[in-house]
């Protein structure tokens, strides 16, 4: 019954989280087991699931910002790149159709 144990909560508090009844909660206390589902339940209500939840949070967020920043370098490379072939098409005599409105930099 760690679970149950690590809880801020009292009886009544969480039998109204469960939709149970206070003498159930009691009861579970009193046997050290409940069943499955309110394990299930109350880990994400404990120290244990809230952190495995933070975990996950945070290793989202460094996932996408590690995404955005890889990206923002490829856009940058693309730019550099468009901007050569811009100066190699205006250095010759004849350059793109496009040319005269299509501008990078």
């Amino acid at each position: 019954m760690y679970i149950l144990d690590d809880l801020q909560y009292d009886d009544k508090q969480l039998a109204r989280l469960l939709d149970l009844k206070p003498s159930t909660i009691k009861k579970y206390r009193r046997e050290g087991q409940c069943p499955r589902a309110v394990h299930l339940a109350l880990f994400w209500e404990s120290r244990w699931g809230i952190a495995s939840i933070d975990a996950v949070a945070y290793n989202h967020a460094a996932g996408n910002y590690a995404r955005a920043e890889a990206l923002k370098r490829k856009n940058e490379r693309l730019v550099k790149q468009m901007l050569r072939m811009e100066q190699a098409l205006s250095e010759q005599k004849k350059g793109a159709a496009n040319a005269p409105i299509f501008r990078i930099g």
